[in-house]
């Protein structure tokens, strides 16, 4: 049987704004996973909440690309969860302009997540807790991206990360966590290696710390290693790294039971998506193998008090 994977997130309408340049992708966690996912031959569902703002066609094109949107509901009256990103040189600010209705245990338990994945992405915590609580205890292998839950919401002002109850709670619901070097040092107080450690020691089986250009430290057991990044050809656009990382690491893990296999082919993936603008430097899973080998061989552990 195919292997499968459920996206639970708010599809996001992104207005992005570099020097002089601003254009309007559709983003969040749940698209750029699926994307991800269909180019590694997994069949990708989506679990989201827009408002009645959200054009048609984006829902005709995720179709068109065999994304499944069943459980997409179209809230009327509503808004869609709209971020403005603003980039200058590698400095991005990030501002709210509105936010989706909650993804609720009721709207999870729609959804069979038997031997199926779960990537859980919530952008603005709107995945309820109890939600992410159900999508664990039923799905064969939980994704989660820290994000959302660290992060203070208020329309129309920049989003600013803060340290959160939720986040250590979510901690205990998911297999594999994922959260940027910043977001991980708000929430642990402690820098790469040492915060993926301590993510690894609360719940999760694994805890990813990414770190851009500079690669990512990957904690499980009692080993921690330290991921290169991939060098890619040019980098025009890196909204998205850290969902598709996520979601390639939490394939090819759930494939070969292998973390560092998954954590090079991850590195590779992100390395192919920040060429083009959205989700268009996207490859396949053959592809990316070639630059995966390279990672692999720059793979090492390190020792962490």
């Amino acid at each position: 049987m195919p292997l499968e994977a459920v996206f639970f997130g708010h599809i996001v309408m992104d207005t992005v704004v570099r020097g002089d340049r601003r254009w309007q992708n559709i983003g969040g966690t749940v698209v750029y996973g699926a994307f991800a996912a269909l180019r590694h031959g997994v069949k990708p569902l989506v679990v989201s909440k827009v408002g009645d703002d959200f054009l048609d066609e984006y829902l005709i094109m995720l179709a068109r690309n065999n994304i499944d949107i069943s459980y997409i509901r179209v809230i009327r009256g509503a808004r869609t969860t709209r971020f403005k990103l603003v980039y200058r040189d590698s400095e991005r600010e990030l501002t709210l302009l509105s936010r989706a209705e909650e993804i609720r245990r009721i709207d999870a338990e729609l959804v069979e997540l038997k031997d199926r994945i779960a990537i859980v992405g919530p952008v603005a915590g709107e995945v309820a807790i109890d939600a992410l609580e159900s999508i664990h205890s039923r799905a064969r292998l939980t994704g989660l991206d820290l994000q959302g839950y660290l992060r203070r919401i208020k329309v129309r002002e920049p989003v600013r990360l803060e340290r959160s109850e939720l986040a250590i709670e979510a901690l205990e619901h998911a297999d594999i966590v994922h959260a940027d070097a910043d977001e991980a040092r708000v929430l642990t107080g402690l820098e790469p290696p040492q915060s993926a450690k301590w993510l690894a020691e609360r719940g999760p089986k694994i805890a990813l710390v990414t770190m851009g250009e500079d690669g990512a430290y990957v904690a499980w057991e009692d080993k921690v290693i330290y991921v290169p990044a991939a060098k890619p050809s040019q980098v025009v656009d890196v909204t998205g790294a850290g969902d598709v990382y996520l979601t390639v690491f939490s394939i090819e893990y759930a494939i070969s039971g292998s973390v560092e296999e998954a954590a090079a082919m991850a590195a590779a993936a992100v390395s192919y998506l920040v060429e083009r603008p959205g989700v268009d430097g996207l490859r396949d899973r053959w592809r990316i193998r070639g630059r995966a080998r390279g990672v692999m061989e720059g793979i090492k552990e390190i020792e962490v008090s």
